[in-house]
C-alpha cells in the first residue's frame, strides 16, 4: 500500500491505495498489524465504498483483497461484528480485484469471482 499524506492532514490528503489498475482512497483505517494498516476502508473516484483487506505475506511477495462493499459491510467489520474476510467473500458485486507485489514488484490486478476466491484462500 503506498500512502501519500495522512488522513489527519492539515491539507486533507488521504491514504492513497495503488495497484496496477485500481486507485482507491483510504478514508479508514479499520485494523492494523503493528504499525501497517491490514484493513482499511477507501472510496474510488467513481464514489463506488471498497474494503481492502492485506492477505498473507510469502517472503516479499504481499497480497491485498479489494472488495466493492456497502457502507454497512464496512460498519459491521470495523465494530467487529464481521470478519473482513468474510466481507471481502460477500463483495457487493460478487467479485474482488486481487492487488499482489511479487518480489517486491508490482504485477497486473486479477479480477477474480468470489466463489474462485474461496479456492484461491484454502489453497494459499
Amino acid at each position: 500500500m503506498r500512502a501519500e499524506g495522512d488522513p489527519g492532514d492539515e491539507d486533507g490528503e488521504m491514504l492513497r491505495f495503488c495497484g496496477f489498475e485500481i486507485e482507491l482512497f483510504v478514508d479508514e483505517v479499520l485494523q492494523r498489524e503493528g504499525d501497517e494498516p491490514a484493513v482499511c476502508s477507501a472510496v474510488d473516484q467513481g464514489g463506488q465504498r471498497w474494503l481492502i483487506v492485506e492477505g498473507a505475506h510469502r517472503g516479499s511477495d504481499i497480497s491485498w483483497y479489494c472488495a466493492p462493499a456497502s457502507r454497512r459491510a464496512i460498519d459491521l467489520v470495523a465494530a467487529g461484528r464481521a470478519a473482513p474476510g468474510d466481507a471481502v467473500m460477500h463483495s457487493e458485486t460478487g467479485w474482488v480485484e486481487v492487488v499482489r507485489l511479487v518480489e517486491g514488484h508490482s504485477v497486473p490486478d486479477r479480477r477474480v469471482l468470489c466463489a474462485q476466491l474461496a479456492a484461491e484462500l484454502v489453497a494459499g
